[in-house]
């Protein structure tokens, strides 16, 4: 368990935040931390090993982008097919073309799950998680070095996330590569929040130098979805989309994605209701990792447990 500050002398109510904690154990929570940049307010472990979180890692891998982009090995704008070899895709060579490492963050890569044409490329919204997963391997290109040799020396070792590694999944991409899944805990996670939330400073060094990259990150990466920026959500928009399925057709959502969290929350999230949150305002980091059978409708665990967190927040109501 990790050691708590003095949570009322920052401005929330113990006991508030015991009931938080209390929400998040009836609702599939696996681990939680709730961490001021002062220290940590509120924690609880009920699963003690590291587990999948899903699309969380799209988080962790937009730095790791950032990242390589200020050690020189790549741009943003940097067509697909500077660092993947062409035809990687089932797109026309004029249509490939058009693919940047931006195209893969926004998600408006125009494609299906198979890679072939499904809409406007740099337009149209769509979570692709196949077109994503060579977002992994361009990386490895680029730099000559594995997925998990990178983050590892750039991210794990300066952060202390101990506890976080890279698994190969069952799925392939078409190219035969495994795809890969992100274990780790929420206090990992809430390191890799906290250096965000102090743009690239983490306890005293300079672990990611370029802190306007964070500014674009959160920027909305099209029109038709402004929520969703590179690889992570913002709250500050009036619509969004959410990833399509069977059950849940693609459709345009009103207001913000969580109305009961502050507007300057972003997001890394993954199925089940995993996420890694920061809110800027509040000087907050929030990581939630959620018990494997967890398969709650995405959102509907944050609505309420953002309403109870600033219901917890004292210095707001004293206003």
């Amino acid at each position: 368990m990790q050691e708590l500050i003095d949570s009322a002398s920052l401005g929330w109510d113990p006991q508030g935040l015991a009931r938080v904690v209390a929400f998040a154990a009836s609702h599939d929570t696996a681990q939680l931390v709730i961490r001021h940049k002062a220290g940590v307010l509120a924690a609880a472990d009920f699963v003690h090993q590291p587990l999948d979180v899903f699309a969380v890692q799209k988080g962790l891998v937009a730095i790791l982008v950032g990242m390589a982009q200020e050690k020189g090995y790549l741009e943003v704008w940097d067509h697909i097919n500077h660092h993947l070899h062409p035809e990687w895709t089932c797109l026309s060579p004029w249509d490939e073309a058009k693919l940047s490492i931006e195209t893969l963050l926004t998600m408006t890569t125009g494609m299906d799950d198979e890679l072939r044409l499904q809409g406007e490329i740099n337009k149209d919204w769509r979570y692709n998680n196949i077109a994503y997963g060579y977002l992994k391997l361009l990386l490895e290109q680029a730099t000559g070095m594995p997925l998990a040799a990178i983050t590892e020396a750039w991210l794990l070792q300066p952060l202390g996330m101990v506890k976080t590694r890279w698994q190969a999944r069952e799925q392939l991409l078409p190219d035969g590569t495994p795809i890969t899944a992100l274990h780790t805990t929420a206090a990992d996670l809430a390191n890799l929040g906290l250096m965000i939330l102090q743009r690239g400073e983490f306890n005293g060094s300079t672990v990611f130098g370029e802190a306007f990259f964070l500014d674009e990150m959160l920027k909305p990466g099209s029109a038709a979805n402004p929520a969703w920026g590179w690889l992570w959500w913002n709250n500050n928009q009036t619509h969004f989309r959410l990833p399509a399925t069977a059950k849940r057709p693609d459709r345009l959502y009103a207001g913000a994605p969580v109305p009961t969290a502050p507007a300057d929350l972003f997001v890394a999230r993954g199925l089940g209701e995993n996420f890694l949150a920061i809110v800027p305002s509040l000087a907050l980091v929030v990581a939630r990792t959620a018990s494997p059978a967890a398969r709650s409708e995405p959102l509907a665990f944050e609505q309420e447990f953002w309403r109870l967190l600033m219901a917890a927040r004292v210095v707001d109501k004293l206003a």
